[in-house]
């Protein structure tokens, strides 16, 4: 990382507070794919530079937590479209931890291979395809022709094609935040 990891025992109150948003709950239950603090019990991910502006990292807290324990999107389906920012802004940590937790909602490695390669993986549910075309022409042209609007509301439903639009925003302001602070897998540091 560009910037020194916050140690626990130097946090202030304000710090503190926000490390056990990732620490407790959730994220931190057994069996959850992913750890956000490391082995050293620092963050890790996203949160390592939250940390550094409890105020902004507590609404990402928050909206992060409505993406991934509030969405009425399927589980794969999100993985799906989390995986296509992922690949698309080329982030390792996105594509680390959210490979585990795409194989974590049933995705299979010759799913997400074909993922990574641009192919559309067999057997997806018709919600899942429709996700997958609609990411993908969002992500090629940031937006979506008035058929394309049209048939992914049908199919995913108003709030559903929010939703969608809404984890594509989040997770691509993360890669963003990822790649300017060079935040990386523990593995490739």
């Amino acid at each position: 990382m560009r910037v020194d990891g916050v140690d626990p025992a130097d946090m202030t109150a304000e710090q503190r507070e926000l490390y056990e948003a990732f620490t407790t709950g959730p994220r931190a239950a057994p069996g959850s794919a992913f750890s956000l603090v490391g082995a050293d019990g620092r963050l890790q991910g996203p949160p390592a530079v939250w940390i550094l502006s409890p105020r902004f990292g507590r609404a990402l807290e928050q909206i992060g937590g409505t993406v991934r324990f509030g969405s009425r999107l399927p589980a794969r389906t999100r993985e799906i479209a989390i995986l296509l920012v992922a690949h698309h802004h080329d982030s390792p940590f996105e594509l680390h931890a959210h490979g585990r937790a795409a194989t974590a909602a049933g995705l299979t490695d010759a799913d997400q291979a074909a993922l990574a390669e641009g192919r559309e993986p067999a057997g997806l549910s018709d919600v899942e395809s429709c996700a997958l075309r609609t990411t993908r022409a969002i992500l090629r042209h940031g937006t979506l022709a008035d058929e394309e609007f049209r048939a992914a509301a049908e199919l995913l439903g108003e709030p559903g094609l929010l939703e969608l639009v809404t984890i594509l925003g989040y997770y691509t302001m993360l890669a963003w935040q990822l790649a300017v602070f060079d935040v990386r897998p523990a593995a490739e540091r």
